[in-house]
């Protein structure tokens, strides 16, 4: 009987520290899937349930309207979302992305090229290519603002004195040169990041590949098309992913800049966004444009992934 039970004993002791370690790792993960759901999950639901309500800023406790999706369907009949759509998808996300990742390439190719090692100053053109990033947003579009004053920037100053021009052009207020001069302001300041990563996986590709193929024949423009670009496209495809959905949630560079003028020329959805929840106070018609950009972000991080990632794991295989 003695035996028997410490058999049994020994048996619930083992079960109960059984129970334990399955347990134990859904305990650790605790906090931070209640960090998630309070942070994320919560305010991603209430957007939801606000963009089906007819509501204005000042109704927030007292409640709005249910009004299904009308806010939706007013969306979709907007002109002026279509146009905040086409500025963000064209001028605000598709130039300045590709700009970053080419310009991106570029220059991490100089700062990883043998003569900026040969006279040691790799260090030194490390912190150059930092100097944008560390610099705050306001405070870059405040510098750019100065610089492409009509009549006291000095980008204008130094045409005219070089005779390109007779006046000053007024970038940040004219229909044609608007869009580039925020593109300007937007590449400058973001291109650190991608150049930096670009220049991680560049370290990261074994000098043998290179000595290889220069062993048997390869020209430098072979090596980059034929090894070191393949090698990049797993970074160069985070790289993408990533900017793509920060640049197309972006508010900070329109806003500064123009606050969406001239007129309504350059709004994009999250001026759009802001304009419509906190200038006309229509809350809920503000929280459909958020759930239409995350819905577009979701959708094209889906087809993203399906393409890019696919086709490097199939290159990966052969």
């Amino acid at each position: 009987m003695a035996i028997q039970r410490d058999n049994e004993l020994v048996t619930q002791t083992i079960a109960r520290a059984r129970r334990r370690r399955a347990v134990r790792p859904f305990a650790l993960v605790l906090p931070g899937l209640a960090i998630l759901v309070a942070f994320f999950f919560i305010p991603s639901v209430y957007n939801i349930w606000t963009s089906l309500q007819e509501i204005s800023l000042f109704q927030i406790r007292r409640g709005g309207t249910f009004v299904g999706i009308d806010n939706y369907l007013r969306l979709f009949r907007d002109a002026r979302i279509g146009l905040a759509l086409v500025n963000t998808v064209w001028w605000l996300t598709f130039v300045t992305v590709v700009a970053r990742i080419v310009l991106g390439v570029v220059i991490a190719l100089l700062v990883n090229s043998s003569s900026i090692k040969r006279w040691r100053l790799s260090g030194f053109a490390r912190s150059c290519l930092l100097i944008p990033w560390v610099t705050p947003e306001v405070v870059a579009v405040a510098a750019w603002q100065w610089m492409l004053h009509p009549r006291f920037g000095v980008l204008n100053q130094m045409m005219i004195q070089a005779g390109v021009i007779s006046e000053g052009i007024p970038f940040l207020v004219q229909t044609s040169t608007v869009w580039f001069a925020i593109a300007v302001v937007l590449v400058w300041r973001e291109l650190p990041f991608v150049a930096i990563s670009v220049l991680a996986g560049l370290q990261s590709i074994p000098a043998e590949l290179y000595e290889s193929a220069a062993v048997e024949g390869a020209t430098k423009p072979q090596i980059l098309l034929h090894v070191t670009l393949p090698l990049l496209r797993p970074v160069l495809g985070i790289i993408g992913l990533l900017i793509t959905i920060w640049t197309f949630n972006n508010f900070l560079y329109v806003w500064l800049s123009t606050r969406g003028g001239p007129g309504n020329f350059t709004q994009v959805l999250a001026t759009e966004l802001y304009t419509q929840a906190f200038t006309n106070y229509r809350l809920g018609y503000g929280a459909a444009i958020g759930v239409f950009m995350t819905g577009l972000m979701v959708l094209f991080s889906l087809v993203y992934f399906r393409t890019v990632f696919r086709k490097t794991v199939e290159d990966e295989a052969r």
